[in-house]
């Protein structure tokens, strides 16, 4: 009997939320991970795919969104909102494995309400950071390098169950003009510490990952927001043949503390919860992941291996045992986010244990 496959699913689209504005720009139904996904999950995840200009959310268009087949007819003009009682974090990121300090376009987004409203150009890997209770949105994507390589917009809310009080809705931002799109508007400044470029991590490195995986990886930590809840790293994986705490003959570059890992390497556990994402670069087939992984939950005797060819979360409650993860196949790019519901992934209380009796190379 498998003791963990309960926290192996697959992601899902948000069928019930209809964006007509995004057809031909943007994948049309975002993918989610959600309590409909793991009925136990405690954040809640958002991918697009966003592969032509023009779009974006809570931009004003002709068509209005349609939820669970009622259209909305005020969402021809577009908005703002905030959620009371709950963070969110917005990356945004391009998916060119061979450059990922690159966004492969521009976003323009807006945090604020009314005179206060300040607008953002990210032209690079961005973090937005929106405290509960701070207006955000609209999001406008102006520029994409090429279809075949998307722009990747993840937005993590810190909540169980995602939701939307009408009360929270407010009108586009006084200053907000399609003719103004490219042009700087920074308002009164009052929320400049909340985005931040997303960098190279600082901490790590895994050698025997070149000419397979981007390195280094992607990291939002509090070297990107000094008040960040949660830690996030991304890896661009183009190349079959690596993974996560493999035998290697290079071991992990870690600094600032943390447990290093030999080469003969393993599977680790620690005291926050954590969750995997595996997700494909193709807009127009979100739910294919474009490769196969194999990931391992447990620990000894009890470990159990899993092999996804899909968009997949897994999540890893505190104190259980993870890893090896090998990239067996890669077919085109695909992507590993990892969300760690910590600030502080070092002070973890992290174990290491060994490799599973039945892994293989």
């Amino acid at each position: 009997m498998e003791k963990y496959a309960k926290y192996v699913n697959d992601l899902r689209l948000w069928t019930e939320l209809v964006r007509p504005s995004y057809r031909g720009k943007i994948a049309d139904f975002s993918l989610i991970f959600d309590q409909k996904v793991f009925p136990e999950a405690k954040i809640w995840v958002e991918t697009f795919h966003v592969y032509a200009p023009g779009s974006g959310v809570m931009v004003p268009d002709e068509l209005p969104i349609i939820v669970e087949g009622k259209e909305i007819p005020e969402s021809t003009k577009g908005g703002q909102h905030s959620h009371p009682d709950f963070d969110e974090l917005f990356l945004f990121f391009g998916s060119n494995p061979h450059d990922v300090l690159s966004l492969g376009g521009e976003v323009e987004f807006w945090l604020g309400e009314g005179e206060n409203a300040q607008k953002f150009i990210a032209k690079t890997p961005t973090a937005e950071w929106v405290p509960r209770g701070v207006t955000h949105n609209p999001h406008l994507f102006t520029k994409v390098a090429s279809r075949d390589a998307p722009i990747i917009e993840i937005a993590i809310a810190m909540t169980s169950k995602y939701h939307l009080e009408p009360a929270t809705m407010t009108p586009l931002p006084p200053a907000f003009s399609f003719n103004k799109v490219g042009q700087e508007q920074k308002g009164k400044g009052l929320y400049t510490k909340y985005v931040n470029e997303i960098k190279f991590a600082t901490d790590r490195l895994l050698p025997f990952h070149r000419g397979m995986v981007a390195v280094p990886t992607l990291m939002f930590d509090k070297n990107t927001y000094p008040d960040a809840k949660m830690w996030v790293e991304i890896f661009h994986i183009y190349a079959a043949g690596a993974g996560i705490m493999l035998p290697t003959l290079e071991p992990m570059i870690l600094k600032g503390g943390m447990p290093g890992t030999g080469t003969e390497s393993g599977g680790h556990a620690h005291d926050f919860d954590e969750l995997f994402l595996y997700i494909g670069l193709d807009p127009h087939d979100t739910l294919n992941l474009g490769g196969e992984v194999e990931f391992w939950l447990g620990e000894g005797k009890d470990a159990e291996k899993f092999v996804t060819t899909k968009a997949t979360a897994v999540w890893v409650p505190g104190g259980v045992f993870h890893n090896p993860q090998v990239f067996r196949r890669v077919d085109r790019p695909y992507l590993m986010v990892v969300i760690a519901t910590t600030g502080e992934y070092a002070e973890g209380n992290m174990r290491f244990t060994s490799l599973p009796p039945g892994f293989k190379l």
